[in-house]
């Protein structure tokens, strides 16, 4: 009989511990698998806050942008190939980016400026937040991930203020090519240097690294700062507090895109960094 009680003790730790170790497995492949699809998200958002750009350009008289929109929609088309998983299928979200989408590329050749800029922005928003419920739903949040206990700024803050600075690309790129900034364009610019400035200094501090990454993360938020300091410097002398715009519309949007592309490389770290703890 003792020894029966035991062996039923002991096959039941043994089945508890199989389960737990089954759903450990389960949790860490849906986590993988939940970054994959944040990364391939993340590149769409990127890709449309360039469409955005671009075609903030086109629309106020730039004639040389017609292939460059062509060759995003088919980036953009591709990257959304890659996310037709079980998890985005029925995902409102996701659906809504879709439908969309399909429609402004149809549409976009006779939109006005500011309605081009409205629908690609809504777009935007809103695959910033699908991101931040990927997140959730694929426990990549600080309850799960306790050696980065800061990650959740990674999904919201992170994204949102790279996107503050999408949306002065976008603005300033039009007003770059035509050459006028109006009183209202010149309120919105000022709202959105507010908006990288607080959002930047505010996010770069919470953002948590592993103590290894340590110097490399801290490298990443000089270049980034330094590179939206000097955007926000261009907005205020060469946009705003000018009678007559004569920057290049093209060294302007190129010098926003390097101030995104530091913040994308935080971004990227921080991923990595969120591989290595996962692996």
């Amino acid at each position: 009989m003792e020894v029966f009680v035991i062996s039923s003790i002991t096959l039941v730790l043994m089945m508890i511990i199989f389960l737990k170790i089954r759903k450990s497995n389960s949790t860490k492949k849906k986590q993988k698998n939940g970054l994959q699809y944040i990364q391939l998200l993340k590149n769409i958002i990127t890709l449309v806050q360039q469409h955005r750009g671009i075609s903030a350009a086109k629309l106020n008289g730039d004639t040389t942008t017609q292939e460059k929109l062509l060759i995003l929609n088919r980036k953009i088309v591709a990257q959304a190939q890659q996310l037709k998983v079980p998890l985005l299928h029925q995902n409102e979200r996701w659906l809504s980016f879709t439908d969309h989408w399909s429609r402004l590329t149809v549409q976009g050749k006779n939109m006005s400026v500011a309605n081009s800029f409205e629908q690609h922005t809504v777009m935007i928003k809103n695959l910033c937040y699908l991101l931040e419920d990927i997140a959730e739903e694929c426990y990549l949040t600080a309850d799960h991930l306790p050696t980065l206990n800061h990650i959740g700024f990674v999904w919201r803050e992170l994204v949102l203020a790279t996107e503050s600075i999408g949306q002065s690309r976008a603005l300033g790129t039009g007003i770059a090519v035509k050459k006028a900034c109006s009183s209202v364009e010149k309120i919105r610019l000022n709202f959105l240097i507010t908006t990288m400035s607080d959002t930047t200094d505010n996010t770069f501090k919470q953002l948590s690294c592993l103590p290894e990454e340590q110097k490399n993360h801290q490298k990443l938020i000089e270049y980034a700062t330094e590179n939206v300091t000097t955007l926000i410097t261009m907005i205020e002398n060469d946009l705003i507090k000018v009678d007559k715009v004569s920057v290049d519309n093209n060294h302007y949007f190129n010098l926003a895109s390097d101030a995104i592309d530091k913040m994308n490389a935080i971004f990227e770290h921080q991923v990595k960094q969120l591989h290595t703890a996962l692996s």
